[in-house]
């Protein structure tokens, strides 16, 4: 069983999907109305592109603050043809990346307030009978016996009980 994270996560923007086209297929038409009124702001000369150079400007405007390496970390990912100029498709794959991440730490703390919520007598675990309703809730299609596989599969040392880190790793997809 595996479930994704509600959310893109990583302060390493190397690891996110390198194809701009898969991404630009996740934006709806209303979010790529949106992207093209800011791309047009900083695109004062209607050139179709922007420059790289702006793109901490643009991140200030989102209330998204990266330091000098981040920024052209970013710009290196999302400048794919390396011009230093972001073309329309560029510029909305950085721009949905960047708002739909959420860095490690953040993403941590929402897990361990979810997980505090499942952790009813407040033991530090999870009980296997909790963690199978739980599943049982997001997959009500899953036999008894595959609910059961489930929870073996998460509770990894087999101790019946699912801690914080076989809660993360099910989450988050990633071993701390």
């Amino acid at each position: 069983l595996v479930l994704s994270p509600p959310t893109h996560y990583s302060t390493n923007f190397s690891t996110m999907a390198e194809d701009i086209e898969e991404i630009l297929a996740e934006i709806d038409g209303s979010q790529i109305e949106e992207y093209q009124k800011f791309f047009d702001a900083f695109d004062r000369g209607k050139q179709g592109y922007i420059m790289a150079t702006q793109i901490g400007q643009i991140m200030h405007g989102m209330e998204q603050d990266f330091d000098e390496k981040t920024l052209r970390k970013l710009i290196r990912k999302f400048d794919a043809d390396g011009s230093g100029k972001l073309e329309f498709d560029e510029f909305c794959a950085l721009v949905y990346t960047v708002a739909n991440t959420v860095d490690k730490e953040t993403l941590q703390k929402e897990l361990r307030e979810a997980f505090r919520l499942f952790d009813k007598e407040g033991n530090g675990y999870i009980s296997r009978p909790t963690l199978k309703a739980l599943l049982k809730e997001i997959a009500d299609d899953l036999s008894d016996s595959q609910l059961e596989e489930a929870v073996d599969e998460i509770d990894e040392d087999g101790s019946g009980k699912i801690e914080f880190e076989e809660f993360w790793e099910l989450m988050a997809g990633e071993s701390d």
